[in-house]
């Protein structure tokens, strides 16, 4: 049976139409709320009948003065948001050239997940949790589209790496400043110049020179978003402790409430005999329905996602951080029967509240450390051994060097060693060199700066 071309046409229509519909969900569930407001503000200037709705009303209470300062902190909250300037955070700008570069869907998916695990200086600071997650070929791959978006900088698993991407962007790899990057860093960063001097053959004013030229490459590519990264923190998700019971709701806040105007409903009954006028408000209620549409799902999909980290993370909520278990964004994906780079997207820039504070939904997954066997044997205690896990999450190991280091003399702060030994103790058997790394990460500074007196 042969399809007309008028069936066929309708068929690419509806094929287009999904796939606008899909990108734009996919484009809102991405966005932090500040993002959000900014894309549904230009769809209301652009398409006439979209409406914004009022925010729903407050819940009644006896005590009229709290409701009074909340409705005047909000007014306060919504005033600075609209105060602020139009700035997108660097997830949601490179998220945007890689919609916008036409990869194929694979390639397309994988570089997102890269993304989304970036941090605010746009550095890939957990590479290793990354790679398990797809083939090595795919991982590269992926990484390097990363790498070539803009700023320059981007993706790098550290700050060598950076500049040698800038460097590079810059045509400069063949420069003394990227060997100078590359194989002399050590003596780079503890400015040993007289000795990559004699290492590389050059005399030591050219190294200078040279250290020079990098010192004015950007060693932080994210700072140019810091603003939106930085604007104040309402939380998508609330969780509530209800005795044995773990209740997860959305919070609304800051999502904009958006309907289709009566009035250019009948406007477009009234207008039969006008086609062209018929046409256009045609497509703005189809636009403006798939807008809804998209935000109805945003919603749905964060509550989905935030509801089945909560089952993993269980002794997260009830017992604290410290109790974070290793967990993967496959493992949710599963469990909600999504896309990993749907996950991705729905915890980065999200926000989840609960009694021990205000947690990125990101901050939930993490990799996974071995617990010392020749601990749970040694303990002698059969019902402890029971309840020691085999591994556990590297967010809880940051968590618990917190911990010690709060709990320390100031007299006499833990060193790192120390910190080894107390672990290891624990059956937490990690490398002196990893401590280290946890506690730049955390900006806990060295033994001999954290000593008082």
């Amino acid at each position: 049976m042969r399809t007309s071309p008028a069936g066929l046409e309708q068929g690419m229509q509806q094929n287009m139409s999904l796939n606008s519909s899909m990108q734009l969900f996919l484009r809102t569930l991405q966005a932090s709320l500040m993002e959000l407001k900014a894309l549904t503000n230009n769809a209301l200037s652009a398409n006439p009948v979209l409406e914004e709705l009022p925010p729903p009303p407050a819940p009644e209470t006896d005590d009229e003065e709290p409701h009074s300062l909340d409705y005047a902190a909000t007014e306060r909250h919504e005033l600075l948001m609209d105060s602020l300037p139009q700035q997108t955070t660097l997830i949601f700008h490179l998220e945007e050239q890689i919609l916008q570069s036409a990869l194929p869907s694979i390639l397309e998916q994988d570089a997102l997940q890269i993304i989304a695990h970036l941090d605010a200086r746009g550095f890939l600071s957990d590479a290793e949790a990354l790679r398990d997650t797809m083939p090595p070929e795919r991982y590269r791959e992926a990484l390097h589209v990363v790498q070539d978006l803009e700023p320059a900088g981007v993706g790098a698993r550290n700050l060598q790496e950076s500049l040698l991407l800038q460097l590079r962007r810059l045509d400069e790899a063949d420069s003394l400043a990227y060997r100078l990057v590359k194989d002399e860093w050590e003596n780079l960063i503890n400015h040993r110049y007289a000795v990559a001097a004699r290492s590389l053959g050059f005399s030591e004013k050219q190294i200078a020179a040279a250290a020079h030229r990098i010192s004015r490459l950007n060693p932080d590519p994210g700072s140019g978003f810091s603003l939106a990264e930085r604007c104040i923190i309402a939380p998508d998700v609330v969780v509530e402790r209800i005795g044995e019971e773990l209740n997860v709701f959305l919070t609304g806040e800051g999502v904009p409430r958006l309907a289709l105007s009566s009035q250019y409903r009948e406007m477009l009954t009234e207008q039969s005999d006008r086609s062209e006028l018929r046409r256009y408000l045609s497509r703005c209620f189809s636009e403006g329905r798939d807008l809804i549409r998209a935000l109805e799902k945003r919603q749905e999909t964060i509550l989905s996602v935030a509801r089945s980290i909560v089952r993993f993370q269980k002794d997260f909520f009830f017992k604290g951080p410290q109790h974070l278990i290793p967990l993967k964004m496959e493992q949710v994906a599963t469990d909600t029967a999504m896309h990993t780079s749907t996950v991705s997207r729905a915890v980065n820039g999200k926000f989840l509240r609960c009694e021990f504070g205000i947690f990125e939904l990101r901050r939930f997954f993490s990799t996974s450390l071995s617990i010392s066997e020749t601990h749970r044997e040694i303990s002698g205690d059969e019902e402890k051994n029971s309840a020691v896990p085999s591994e556990i999450s590297a967010a809880a190991v940051q968590s618990r060097i917190r911990y010690l280091v709060a709990h320390e003399s100031p007299d006499k702060p833990l060193s790192d060693a120390k910190i080894e030994k107390l672990l290891s103790e624990e059956g937490i058997c990690i490398s002196r060199r990893t401590i280290a790394k946890y506690r730049d990460r955390m900006h806990i500074l060295p033994t001999h700066l954290r000593k008082r007196g």
